[in-house]
């Protein structure tokens, strides 16, 4: 594995890590939904907003699969290890079937880059 490879996954690790962080801390506790009703939301109200929102219209998903599709046609390397970690990110916020399908794409191209250049 080369270096830019491990870094790659190291980013995806990450990226999946901070959102199943941020949904144990404030998206799934109960104590958060009910503040958020609230007529006077705390300020950690808009990101749990718009995460839950995101996943509503499956824009999670939709985005991991644009990213893996891209990934494809030689899209350069950040783009093929964002479509994993979208991918990844998309899955764990129950957008499995778009998520997953970006997720298969960008790796297959980023496995495909990897044999291809010898690296």
């Amino acid at each position: 594995m080369t270096k830019r490879d491990a870094l790659g996954l190291l980013a995806v690790v990450v990226a999946l890590a901070g959102l199943l962080a941020y949904r144990a801390a404030y998206v799934e506790p109960r104590d958060w939904a009910a503040a958020c009703a609230a007529a006077m939301p705390r300020p950690a109200c808009l990101p749990r907003e718009a995460l839950l929102w995101l996943q509503h219209w499956q824009l999670w998903g939709c985005a991991a699969l644009g990213l893996g599709a891209w990934s494809l046609y030689g899209a350069p390397f950040a783009a093929r290890v964002a479509a994993v970690a979208l991918g990844a990110v998309a899955v764990a916020n129950y957008n499995a079937t778009w998520g997953m399908l970006g997720l298969a794409l960008g790796a297959w191209a980023w496995i495909n880059d990897s044999t291809r250049t010898g690296s």
